[in-house]
Parts: C-alpha cells; sequence; structure tokens
C-alpha cells in the first residue's frame, strides 16, 4: 500500500487554520498517531479486501414463466389479524404456498441449497403444524420464523419478522485504553494482562476516539437485538487484568437505535440530505438512496467534492436504490468506484463479468459515518467506498442487509401472513478479516455510538491536524 501523499495536507492547512483546538493531552508517554499515520493504516486495511471468486453459472435459473407469477402475485392485500386461528390443515396449506413461491421467485434458492434443503426444511415445519390442532396466526408466524433460521437474509421478513436477530454493537467506554509496542495501556500507565473470557485482545479491542478527541481503545461486544426493546441492557460484564495485579470490572452503555427508530413507527421523515457544519467541516447526510432525488443526493456530493477533509453521514441511510450510491461517489471523486462484492442476477442466462479489483486515488479525505440504520442500498456504497483512498468509517457496524433485495411480496392464502423476499439479485460479500456478514454488517474503522459519531470524529480530526 504506496504510503499517504501529503498533497491533501497543504489544503487542509486553511481548514486548520479555522478550527478549534481542543488543547488535551494524550495520555503522559503515549504519542497519538498522525492523520498521515492513521490513514496509511486504514488504507492499508481497505486494500486488502479481496473480492470473492465464485461460479456464478451454478447459480443462475429459469426464470418463472408468467403463469407462476401470476399465481404469487399481490394484488387484493387482505388484513392480516394476528389474534385468529387457523386450522393446522390451513396452516399447512400456507406452508407450501410459501415453499412453492420460494421454488419460483427466491433468488438465493440455489445459493441455499436448492431442493434438497428447502424441502427437509418445508417437513419440519410441517410437522409442527400437526403439533396443535389450531394455531393462533401470531403462533403461526413465529414458528415458521424460528424453522426458517436457516435463511441468512436480512430482507426477508415474515410480516414483520426477520429469521434471526440482528447483531449491535456495546461499547465498554468506562477505561481508554493505548495501543503500545506493548500492548494495551491504561493513562495511568497499567498494562492489560487478559480480559477475562477473551484470549485475543486485537479482536475485543477496537479503535475508538475519547471525548477529548484522541484515538483510544475500548472493548466493543456484538450482541444478538432483542425484539421490542427501544434500550438494550448488554447481558455480561468484563474483567480486566493487568500486569501489576490489579483488576477491574467494566460495563457496556446500553445500545439504543440512532435517530430513525422513530421512522420505524411512521414518524415524519428525514430530507433525503442536510448540508451543514461541524467544526468548519462540512458535512453532508445522505438519508436515503431514493433515485427520485438524484438532483439533490448529486448535489450534496458537489458540496463535498473539492473539501480538503468531509463528512458523509450515512448512519441513518436505510437504502433504496444502489444507483444513487454509484452516482454520488462518482461526482464526489470524478470517477466510477467499484463494488467489493459481487452482486448477480440469477434469473436469465448470461453471467457479465465481474468489476475490476480497483483501487481510486483520491487527494481529499472522506469520513463516512455508520451505524445500525444503514442498511440495504447505502451498505453498497460503503462496499464502494472501501475501493476509495482516504476514506475512515467512523460509528457502529451497519445494518447486514447485504444477501439480496426487498422486490418481492406475496400473502399467505389462509393466515394473510404478508412476506417480503428477494426475487433474483445475489450479493455475495467479499472476504475480509472481520465483518461483511449478514445481520452483522460491514465494520467500521473507528468504533463510537452513532449519535457521537459526527462531534467525534470532528474532534479527532482537529487533534490530529
Amino acid at each position: 500500500c504506496p504510503m499517504i501523499k501529503t498533497r491533501w495536507a497543504v489544503k487542509a492547512c486553511s481548514l486548520a487554520l479555522c478550527l478549534c483546538l481542543a488543547g488535551c493531552t494524550a495520555a503522559p508517554d503515549i504519542p497519538q498517531p498522525t492523520l498521515d499515520e492513521l490513514l496509511a493504516e486504514v488504507n492499508a486495511e481497505h486494500q486488502k479486501i479481496e473480492t470473492p471468486h465464485i461460479d456464478r453459472a451454478s447459480y443462475l435459473r429459469d426464470a418463472p414463466d408468467k403463469a407462476t407469477v401470476e399465481k404469487y402475485r399481490l394484488e387484493d392485500v387482505q388484513d392480516c389479524d394476528l389474534n385468529a386461528e387457523i386450522t393446522a390443515a390451513r396452516a399447512a396449506e400456507d406452508v407450501e404456498y410459501l415453499f412453492g413461491a420460494f421454488q419460483a421467485l427466491y433468488g438465493p434458492y440455489t445459493y441455499l441449497g436448492g431442493d434438497e434443503v428447502f424441502n427437509a426444511h418445508k417437513a419440519d415445519i410441517l410437522a409442527r403444524c400437526t403439533e396443535q390442532d389450531s394455531w393462533t396466526v401470531q403462533d403461526f408466524r413465529d414458528m415458521m420464523a424460528e424453522e426458517l433460521a436457516f435463511l441468512p437474509d436480512a430482507h426477508f421478513n415474515l410480516h414483520n419478522r426477520r429469521t434471526q436477530p440482528s447483531q449491535v454493537p456495546f461499547f465498554f467506554r468506562q477505561t481508554a485504553f493505548y495501543k503500545t509496542g506493548t500492548g494495551y495501556q491504561t493513562a495511568a500507565g497499567q498494562t492489560v494482562q487478559s480480559v477475562d473470557g477473551y484470549p485475543e485482545l486485537d479482536k475485543l479491542m477496537k479503535r475508538s476516539i475519547s471525548p477529548e478527541g484522541e484515538l483510544v481503545y475500548y472493548p466493543v461486544l456484538l450482541q444478538p437485538r432483542e425484539l421490542s426493546t427501544e434500550e438494550q441492557i448488554c447481558d455480561e460484564t468484563l474483567t480486566v487484568r493487568y500486569t501489576d495485579g490489579s483488576s477491574e470490572h467494566l460495563a457496556a452503555e446500553p445500545f439504543r437505535f440512532y435517530g430513525l427508530y422513530g421512522y420505524e413507527k411512521g414518524d415524519p421523515e428525514l430530507p433525503v440530505t442536510d448540508l451543514h457544519e461541524t467544526r468548519g467541516i462540512p458535512v453532508a447526510a445522505l438519508n436515503s438512496c431514493n433515485t427520485n432525488s438524484m438532483d439533490e443526493i448529486l448535489r450534496s456530493a458537489s458540496a463535498l467534492k473539492n473539501a480538503p477533509i468531509a463528512i458523509l453521514d450515512l448512519s441513518q441511510n436505510f437504502g433504496g436504490n444502489s444507483l444513487a450510491g454509484d452516482q454520488w461517489l462518482q461526482e464526489y471523486c470524478g470517477q466510477q468506484v467499484p463494488n467489493n462484492m459481487v452482486s448477480f442476477r440469477v434469473f436469465g442466462s448470461r453471467v457479465s463479468a465481474p468489476s475490476r479489483d480497483k483501487w481510486v486515488a483520491n487527494d481529499n479525505i472522506l469520513i463516512v459515518l455508520t451505524g445500525k440504520l444503514t442498511a440495504s442500498a447505502a451498505e453498497d456504497l460503503v462496499d464502494k467506498a472501501y475501493n476509495l483512498e482516504n476514506v475512515l468509517f467512523i460509528g457502529e457496524n451497519t445494518g447486514g442487509y447485504l444477501l439480496t433485495s426487498a422486490s418481492n411480496e406475496i400473502q399467505l392464502p389462509n393466515s394473510h401472513l404478508r412476506i417480503v423476499m428477494g426475487d433474483s439479485l445475489l450479493c455475495l460479500t467479499a472476504s475480509r478479516e472481520e465483518g461483511g456478514h449478514e445481520f452483522e454488517g460491514y465494520y467500521p474503522d473507528i468504533w463510537v455510538p452513532a449519535d457521537e459519531a459526527e462531534e467525534l470524529a470532528a474532534k479527532l480530526i482537529e487533534r490530529l491536524l
């Protein structure tokens, strides 16, 4: 990986003059990296990501005929009463209908094992249907959701239930740690010997930013998201043992969705874009990848493209059309930025060549803010931005809506449960040491809670400049 050139640093001088420096010093005798050093390290990590090599032809399928499409077309939507009861026989009819739709319409059907795998799971669900004479619709839905856990597909939606929980981050920020040549050290000079239950410290300790803007490390754990909780408490504490014989118990901060939790409840929508400044750094919040607003989306990219340092906030972007992210990046850097993941249509006979693995030069610095609500098409933008020089991802791991799209909706005939499943799109994520998995999402370079990411990113830049 080439070292970061200082060409952007000259342009950044004028920005540095207008920033109000925090005035705090790093921990005694523990130097902070320079911005050049941090970017060189992160660029090298991004360049290690490799596009997966797969036999795409083996996943191609014939498109369903017109009669099959008509059979599953959702036209007259029926109200679904979760408290209503259906007999075991009628529940079984719904199971047959659902698995017929899988076979006819579902993009990853062959990729996930085809008839052999899906028929085995269908048999298990049909057997469970006979366990009682009748079901409430809600209990029937929940039973099927449990049995469909073999589907690693966050876009698949079984009447507002998903097959697996999202993995959300818990931050242990009681004590800041600094990475030195001898390990992780506190500001008081204590060196970590071990953390009970976590032998690989480098996986537990994540780059982060202190309230004063220092680059520090905190333990971060991912745990399954609980249903129907606005705030979730981590179910474990950490015991840190130091080389001087002392120990410390750390508790995590609760997890809560940032910003758009109200969006899920139908509250007023955010604007597609928002332009403002934080501590002298221009910020473009891109809250949607809605191609109906392309002019506005491209204006936000134009507003950042000549700034030596800028922030793109994707922390409340739940997706839309990937074309919006493609064009945003092209407007920002002046050329097309390729994917790391492989995406293709499985219904058809033609296999197009994968995009060329390409590292795109970028004179300026782009900080991209992410959170658990960064999903789907917004994650496609994130995946591409890994191939752009001088990009720093700051925030939380993304939503993990990677495998398919939310392009097909059907309704089961008896229970009236509504199902969302992807049709012909299949996306296989690039190999990387951490992150890039369904429900887990892409990992940031620097981990901070999404609602603090913008302010802490600006503080970090102040200090490193």
